[in-house]
């Protein structure tokens, strides 16, 4: 069985997120959310809520992983304290890389540990690209 390639994050729209890249796309009942910031970002809640942060915007920390060399936090995002955010009730791995600092995560729909498996198998295949 061959791989298949798939992009689905592009350029962020005008206005505040003109500088972020930002993708989001469903299979079925699954719902994954892709973010990479223009600068490295230490806020985690500032990576899944991009330049529409707020000061009261929270994460909860699930795990630290590594994969592929990289360095990644694991949380899931409350949707209670990140009202609109694209990544509310997902588990979300975030890490930085050079510039910039990624974040993608899966709904979560199985249960925190059962998600963060999905986004470990699916850090395993991502592959970094430069514009």
């Amino acid at each position: 069985m061959g791989s298949a390639d798939l992009t689905f994050i592009g350029q962020g729209p005008p206005g505040p997120w003109r500088r972020w890249a930002v993708g989001s796309t469903s299979v079925g009942p699954e719902h994954l959310v892709a973010t990479a910031s223009p600068r490295p970002l230490a806020n985690y809640a500032k990576v899944v809520n991009g330049p529409v942060w707020y000061p009261r915007a929270r994460v909860q920390p699930i795990a630290w992983v590594t994969i592929k060399g990289w360095r990644m936090r694991a949380v899931y995002v409350p949707p209670a304290t990140n009202d609109g955010s694209a990544f509310a009730h997902h588990v979300v791995l975030i890490w930085t890389v050079g510039h910039h600092t990624y974040g993608f995560g899966f709904h979560n729909l199985h249960g925190r540990r059962e998600t963060l498996l999905l986004d470990e198998e699916l850090a395993r295949h991502l592959l970094l690209v430069r514009p």
